[in-house]
């Protein structure tokens, strides 16, 4: 049974936050993609947009179109439009806890204050909500094209 797991919610970049989820089987050559909700304006009706994407929630390639999935409406539903995409249900992510790790959740990673390397480094082993944040100070921060990749770009 294909299936869809939430990664991240509030994904910025978009025109409207989007919400990144890890699909099984792959689509396209991607096993993520991107949903987020385009408003209604200037009389048309809104559109809930799927989007390929890559595990950090950037576009996958250069083909920003909607995909299959993409539907006009008002009300945004997520289940429905995973189901179109592709038949995929979705499901609740498993917790992961890991109880020798320390939290530290007064200090979060500043991409800003490592080098291009540093911070590719640490994405690669980073988890998906975590990679997902760290993109997210980039953009808003140096916007590093060594980081982001050369298709992603501010909207």
């Amino acid at each position: 049974m294909p299936t869809a797991v939430m990664v991240a919610d509030n994904v910025g970049g978009f025109p409207t936050p989007a919400t990144l989820y890890r699909i099984d089987p792959p689509m396209k050559g991607t096993d993520h993609l991107l949903l987020y909700h385009q408003p209604a304006l200037g009389g048309q009706d809104g559109q809930l947009i799927v989007v390929l994407a890559t595990q950090f929630g950037a576009v996958f390639g250069k083909d920003v179109r909607p995909q299959e999935g993409s539907y006009v409406t008002n009300s945004p539903n997520h289940p429905l439009a995973l189901q179109m995409a592709g038949g995929y249900s979705l499901l609740e992510p498993e917790p992961v806890v890991d109880e020798d790790v320390p939290v530290e959740s007064s200090q979060e990673y500043d991409p800003s204050a490592f080098t291009v390397d540093e911070v590719n480094a640490y994405l690669a082993s980073a988890d998906d909500a975590e990679v997902v944040r760290v993109l997210e100070a980039e953009r808003a921060g140096k916007a590093r094209k060594g980081i982001l990749g050369e298709d992603v770009t501010d909207a």
